[in-house]
């Protein structure tokens, strides 16, 4: 509709992309997705090619196709919300400039858009789609094989408790020596308001695995994380683990299983629970049994998967697709739920 609005906003983007070049109205870069080549920087294959006067994504290497509004939108949400307002405001002038009507300096009223609050925290922070692949979080979370559409949305942090501290200095009084890396997830509820996040280390070694904020105490998100991404009117997976939930499509991840909390948000008939594989432990066993009882349908895992959770069966090899249909084969509720319970735990 309006190609000059796309390609101000291509070069806003531009210094955020390797080997970055535009000739002709076709710009040229390192993908953003696959990243090109770890062997050979010099590769290049993402570009944002004009096809009927609007910019588009596409990646020769990886394949990634994206209009450029939801390119945009992946790479940087803040400014796709500011290229979204200019849209619709150069949109409602070219109507008033054919119908001859008011002049577009009337043009008060902005589009409601999710009023992304408590954002600020993360503007500090590099992506994990921003960094090199030989950044150690990079490495860290390609190991991990999450999900490259999702690497927009993790940050990370080099000094996380400070990080943490500037933030919630209440909450995190104390000093930390030395380096604290930390791999920093976004909590945002089902309105686009950021509330707070969750920081895991990326040191085995970390005496604190999880830093777990939350500047919204009012609020009652609690470290529910997800919400944003969710469709109430289907099946909400919910799970425990953060990086779980980026494997299965519709997926929460409450932590420690606050169902209270859950409820407000989210029918329990719509809600299939799915815990870590720990048939030995008391408290996912008790967890369980208190979402039986609560009215969840609940995922009671086969004998032959060993893994412990979803990345951990991800990381050996299985596909997620087919993980999503073991737990949707596996999931029970009421008293079919219970027996499934006492057999899974024995």
């Amino acid at each position: 509709m309006a190609q000059w609005i796309d390609h101000k906003y291509a070069l806003l983007l531009s210094n955020r992309f390797d080997r970055f070049s535009s000739k002709n109205n076709t710009m040229n870069f390192r993908c953003p997705y696959c990243g090109d080549s770890r062997k050979d920087k010099t590769k290049a294959r993402g570009f944002l090619l004009v096809k009927k006067q609007e910019y588009f994504y596409y990646c020769h290497n990886c394949h990634v196709s994206r209009t450029f509004s939801k390119f945009l939108e992946e790479q940087d949400p803040g400014m796709h919300r500011e290229y979204v307002f200019e849209m619709v405001k150069e949109k409602a002038s070219m109507d008033m400039s054919q119908s001859n009507t008011t002049p577009v300096d009337s043009f008060q009223s902005k589009p409601k858009f999710k009023q992304l609050i408590g954002n600020k925290p993360f503007k500090e922070l590099k992506k994990i789609s921003q960094l090199a692949y030989d950044h150690p979080a990079k490495t860290y979370i390609l190991g991990r094989r999450i999900p490259s559409n999702t690497h927009y949305k993790i940050f990370y942090v080099e000094n996380g408790y400070q990080w943490a501290k500037k933030w919630l200095p209440s909450k995190f009084p104390g000093e930390f020596k030395g380096k604290d890396p930390r791999i920093v997830l976004p909590l945002v509820d089902q309105h686009g308001k950021y509330f707070g996040a969750v920081a895991r280390s990326t040191n085995p070694d970390s005496k604190q695995r999880y830093l777990k904020l939350n500047w919204d105490s009012g609020d009652d998100t609690g470290f529910l994380y997800g919400l944003d991404n969710v469709d109430p009117d289907k099946t909400v997976y919910v799970l425990e683990g953060q990086f779980d939930s980026l494997f299965i499509p519709n997926s929460v991840a409450v932590g420690s299983m606050h169902w209270k909390l859950l409820e407000k948000h989210i029918t329990p008939k719509k809600v299939t629970v799915v815990l870590d594989n720990e048939p030995r432990s008391e408290f996912t066993k008790t967890a369980v049994d208190s979402a039986i009882n609560s009215g969840y349908n609940v995922c009671i895992w086969p004998a032959h998967v060993k893994e412990k959770d979803i990345n951990d069966m991800v990381i050996a090899g299985m596909e997620p697709a087919d993980i999503k249909q073991i737990v949707d084969t596996n999931t029970f509720s009421g008293l079919k739920a219970k027996r499934a319970l006492s057999v899974w735990a024995k």
